[in-house]
Protein backbone atom coordinates (compact mmCIF):
# COMPACT_ATOMS: atom_id res chain seq x y z
CA UNK A 1 0.00 0.00 0.00
CA UNK A 2 1.33 3.76 -0.82
CA UNK A 3 0.39 4.65 2.71
CA UNK A 4 3.31 2.34 4.21
CA UNK A 5 5.67 3.19 1.43
CA UNK A 6 5.66 6.62 2.42
CA UNK A 7 7.05 5.50 5.89
CA UNK A 8 10.69 5.75 4.71
CA UNK A 9 10.39 9.31 5.37
CA UNK A 10 9.49 9.41 9.19
CA UNK A 11 12.84 10.07 9.32
CA UNK A 12 12.56 13.25 7.66
CA UNK A 13 10.34 14.74 11.13
CA UNK A 14 12.97 13.63 13.63
CA UNK A 15 14.79 17.10 13.59
CA UNK A 16 11.57 18.58 14.54
CA UNK A 17 9.62 16.02 16.94
CA UNK A 18 12.91 15.13 18.66
CA UNK A 19 13.76 18.91 18.99
CA UNK A 20 10.08 20.38 20.23
CA UNK A 21 9.87 17.03 23.03
CA UNK A 22 13.37 18.26 24.65
CA UNK A 23 12.53 21.78 24.72
CA UNK A 24 9.17 20.69 26.45
CA UNK A 25 10.35 18.40 28.74
CA UNK A 26 13.14 20.33 29.90
CA UNK A 27 9.92 23.20 30.42
CA UNK A 28 8.63 20.77 32.76
CA UNK A 29 11.96 18.97 34.04
CA UNK A 30 12.53 22.03 35.59
CA UNK A 31 8.82 22.23 37.41
CA UNK A 32 9.62 19.26 38.46
CA UNK A 33 12.51 19.12 39.78
CA UNK A 34 12.37 23.05 42.25
CA UNK A 35 8.87 21.13 43.12
CA UNK A 36 10.71 17.65 44.50
CA UNK A 37 13.64 19.99 45.55
CA UNK A 38 11.35 21.49 48.40
CA UNK A 39 9.40 17.96 48.71
CA UNK A 40 6.50 18.53 46.86
CA UNK A 41 4.40 15.37 45.36
CA UNK A 42 4.79 15.80 41.64
CA UNK A 43 4.52 13.40 39.09
CA UNK A 44 6.68 13.00 36.25
CA UNK A 45 6.65 15.22 32.92
CA UNK A 46 4.25 13.64 30.72
CA UNK A 47 3.36 14.63 26.92
CA UNK A 48 -0.21 15.42 25.61
CA UNK A 49 -0.62 13.97 21.84
CA UNK A 50 -2.79 16.39 19.40
CA UNK A 51 -3.57 16.48 15.99
CA UNK A 52 -1.99 19.58 15.31
CA UNK A 53 0.69 20.97 13.43
CA UNK A 54 3.00 20.45 16.15
CA UNK A 55 1.64 16.98 17.18
CA UNK A 56 1.16 17.66 20.68
CA UNK A 57 -0.92 20.20 23.20
CA UNK A 58 2.40 20.21 24.89
CA UNK A 59 4.02 18.32 28.07
CA UNK A 60 2.60 18.59 31.79
CA UNK A 61 3.26 17.58 35.46
CA UNK A 62 0.77 17.29 38.05
CA UNK A 63 1.15 18.58 41.55
CA UNK A 64 -0.40 16.76 43.62
CA UNK A 65 1.02 18.07 46.99
CA UNK A 66 0.75 21.76 48.64
CA UNK A 67 3.46 24.72 47.87
CA UNK A 68 4.20 25.16 51.25
CA UNK A 69 5.77 29.21 50.92
CA UNK A 70 6.00 31.86 48.87
CA UNK A 71 9.64 30.99 47.71
CA UNK A 72 8.30 27.54 46.98
CA UNK A 73 5.62 29.14 45.09
CA UNK A 74 8.11 31.12 43.24
CA UNK A 75 10.89 28.65 42.55
CA UNK A 76 8.54 26.16 40.97
CA UNK A 77 6.96 28.45 39.07
CA UNK A 78 10.08 30.33 37.64
CA UNK A 79 11.96 27.09 36.85
CA UNK A 80 9.91 25.74 33.83
CA UNK A 81 10.10 28.91 31.79
CA UNK A 82 13.68 30.10 32.43
CA UNK A 83 14.98 26.21 31.59
CA UNK A 84 12.78 25.75 28.46
CA UNK A 85 13.73 28.96 27.72
CA UNK A 86 17.75 28.64 27.49
CA UNK A 87 17.19 25.38 26.33
CA UNK A 88 15.54 26.65 23.26
CA UNK A 89 17.79 29.15 22.46
CA UNK A 90 20.77 26.42 20.69
CA UNK A 91 17.74 25.10 18.66
CA UNK A 92 16.72 28.76 17.71
CA UNK A 93 20.78 29.60 16.90
CA UNK A 94 21.22 26.58 15.31
CA UNK A 95 18.07 26.75 13.25
CA UNK A 96 18.34 30.34 11.96
CA UNK A 97 21.96 29.22 11.40
CA UNK A 98 20.67 26.53 8.69
CA UNK A 99 17.80 27.81 7.24
CA UNK A 100 17.02 28.78 3.55
CA UNK A 101 16.93 32.25 1.75
CA UNK A 102 14.11 32.36 -0.37
CA UNK A 103 14.68 34.66 -3.77
CA UNK A 104 10.94 35.97 -3.51
CA UNK A 105 8.58 36.12 -1.24
CA UNK A 106 5.46 33.41 -1.99
CA UNK A 107 2.03 34.09 -2.38
CA UNK A 108 -0.40 33.11 -0.01
CA UNK A 109 0.41 30.29 2.84
CA UNK A 110 1.32 30.71 6.52
CA UNK A 111 4.05 33.22 7.88
CA UNK A 112 5.18 32.73 11.59
CA UNK A 113 5.01 35.82 13.84
CA UNK A 114 8.43 37.00 15.12
CA UNK A 115 9.43 36.75 18.95
CA UNK A 116 11.97 40.15 20.01
CA UNK A 117 14.41 37.51 20.43
CA UNK A 118 13.59 35.79 16.56
CA UNK A 119 14.30 39.26 14.91
CA UNK A 120 17.66 40.17 17.47
CA UNK A 121 19.16 36.49 16.27
CA UNK A 122 17.49 37.54 12.24
CA UNK A 123 19.90 40.56 12.49
CA UNK A 124 23.08 38.63 13.45
CA UNK A 125 22.86 35.67 11.12
CA UNK A 126 20.44 37.76 7.96
CA UNK A 127 21.52 41.06 8.14
CA UNK A 128 19.91 43.38 5.44
CA UNK A 129 17.45 40.56 4.07
CA UNK A 130 13.81 40.78 5.60
CA UNK A 131 12.70 37.52 7.85
CA UNK A 132 9.57 36.78 5.52
CA UNK A 133 12.48 35.57 3.17
CA UNK A 134 13.49 33.03 5.49
CA UNK A 135 12.54 29.60 5.43
CA UNK A 136 12.86 28.27 8.70
CA UNK A 137 14.78 24.99 9.64
CA UNK A 138 12.77 22.37 11.36
CA UNK A 139 14.67 22.75 14.78
CA UNK A 140 14.36 26.56 14.15
CA UNK A 141 10.41 26.28 14.29
CA UNK A 142 10.76 23.69 17.34
CA UNK A 143 12.52 26.02 19.18
CA UNK A 144 9.89 29.14 17.99
CA UNK A 145 7.03 26.86 19.48
CA UNK A 146 9.43 26.50 22.30
CA UNK A 147 9.67 30.33 22.58
CA UNK A 148 5.86 30.57 21.70
CA UNK A 149 4.93 27.90 24.95
CA UNK A 150 6.95 30.15 27.33
CA UNK A 151 5.69 33.06 26.86
CA UNK A 152 1.77 31.61 26.78
CA UNK A 153 3.07 30.30 30.84
CA UNK A 154 4.54 33.52 31.57
CA UNK A 155 0.66 35.12 31.01
CA UNK A 156 0.37 36.60 34.94
CA UNK A 157 -2.53 35.14 35.33
CA UNK A 158 -4.23 32.20 37.63
CA UNK A 159 -2.05 29.26 37.56
CA UNK A 160 -0.45 29.27 34.53
CA UNK A 161 3.78 30.08 35.48
CA UNK A 162 3.59 33.68 35.15
CA UNK A 163 0.40 33.58 37.48
CA UNK A 164 2.62 32.00 40.03
CA UNK A 165 5.24 34.06 39.87
CA UNK A 166 3.52 37.38 40.26
CA UNK A 167 0.87 36.07 43.00
CA UNK A 168 4.63 35.27 44.74
CA UNK A 169 5.95 38.72 44.06
CA UNK A 170 2.71 40.69 44.40
CA UNK A 171 0.81 39.09 46.74
CA UNK A 172 -2.85 39.63 46.26
CA UNK A 173 -1.84 42.99 44.06
CA UNK A 174 -1.45 40.65 41.25
CA UNK A 175 -5.12 40.26 40.32
CA UNK A 176 -5.08 44.08 39.54
CA UNK A 177 -2.01 42.66 36.88
CA UNK A 178 -4.08 39.70 35.90
CA UNK A 179 -7.29 42.18 35.00
CA UNK A 180 -4.66 44.17 33.19
CA UNK A 181 -3.63 40.80 31.15
CA UNK A 182 -7.44 39.78 30.44
CA UNK A 183 -8.15 43.62 28.99
CA UNK A 184 -4.96 43.01 26.90
CA UNK A 185 -5.71 40.00 25.16
CA UNK A 186 -9.48 41.08 24.51
CA UNK A 187 -7.28 43.95 22.50
CA UNK A 188 -5.18 41.65 20.28
CA UNK A 189 -8.29 39.14 20.13
CA UNK A 190 -10.29 41.76 18.46
CA UNK A 191 -6.82 43.63 16.56
CA UNK A 192 -4.16 41.06 16.04
CA UNK A 193 -5.30 37.45 16.70
CA UNK A 194 -8.40 36.33 17.06
CA UNK A 195 -7.37 33.27 19.19
CA UNK A 196 -6.76 35.75 21.64
CA UNK A 197 -10.33 36.24 22.66
CA UNK A 198 -10.71 32.24 23.41
CA UNK A 199 -7.42 32.59 25.79
CA UNK A 200 -9.50 35.37 27.56
CA UNK A 201 -12.56 33.43 27.63
CA UNK A 202 -10.28 30.44 29.27
CA UNK A 203 -9.48 33.23 31.85
CA UNK A 204 -12.70 33.85 32.56
CA UNK A 205 -13.36 30.40 33.49
CA UNK A 206 -10.22 29.61 35.46
CA UNK A 207 -10.22 32.72 36.90
CA UNK A 208 -7.42 35.43 37.87
CA UNK A 209 -7.73 34.69 41.43
CA UNK A 210 -4.79 32.78 43.11
CA UNK A 211 -4.86 30.49 46.52
CA UNK A 212 -2.58 31.58 49.30
CA UNK A 213 0.33 30.16 50.47
CA UNK A 214 0.28 27.82 53.73
CA UNK A 215 3.28 29.59 54.85
CA UNK A 216 3.79 33.58 54.55
CA UNK A 217 7.43 34.24 53.88
CA UNK A 218 9.34 36.94 52.00
CA UNK A 219 11.42 36.53 48.93
CA UNK A 220 14.83 37.79 48.73
CA UNK A 221 16.74 39.97 46.75
CA UNK A 222 17.65 37.48 44.43
CA UNK A 223 14.52 36.50 43.74
CA UNK A 224 13.36 39.87 42.87
CA UNK A 225 16.47 39.82 40.04
CA UNK A 226 15.24 36.37 38.68
CA UNK A 227 11.45 38.33 38.43
CA UNK A 228 13.20 40.58 36.55
CA UNK A 229 14.75 38.59 34.24
CA UNK A 230 11.04 36.24 34.11
CA UNK A 231 9.73 39.82 32.96
CA UNK A 232 12.56 40.03 30.48
CA UNK A 233 11.77 36.14 28.76
CA UNK A 234 8.32 37.32 28.67
CA UNK A 235 9.36 40.70 26.51
CA UNK A 236 11.40 38.52 24.50
CA UNK A 237 9.17 35.86 23.98
CA UNK A 238 5.72 36.93 23.43
CA UNK A 239 4.06 37.39 19.91
CA UNK A 240 1.18 39.34 19.43
CA UNK A 241 0.02 37.76 16.15
CA UNK A 242 1.76 34.37 16.12
CA UNK A 243 0.60 33.52 12.62
CA UNK A 244 0.28 35.17 9.60
CA UNK A 245 -2.01 34.05 6.68
CA UNK A 246 -0.77 35.81 3.87
CA UNK A 247 -3.13 36.24 0.64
Amino acid sequence: MEIFKSFRFLYLGLPFSLSIMLILLSHEMGHYIAARTYGIDTTLPYFIPAPNIIGTFGAVIKIKGHIPSRKALFDVGAAGPITGFIVSLPFLIYGLANSRILTNIPKGGLSLGEPLIFKLICKIYYPGISSDLIFIHPVGFAAWVGLFVTSLNLLPVSQLDGGHISYAVLGKDSKKLSFAIFAFLLYLGAFKWWVWLIWAGLIMIIGVYHPEFVYEDKLDPKRYIIALFVLLVFLLTFIPQPFIFSH
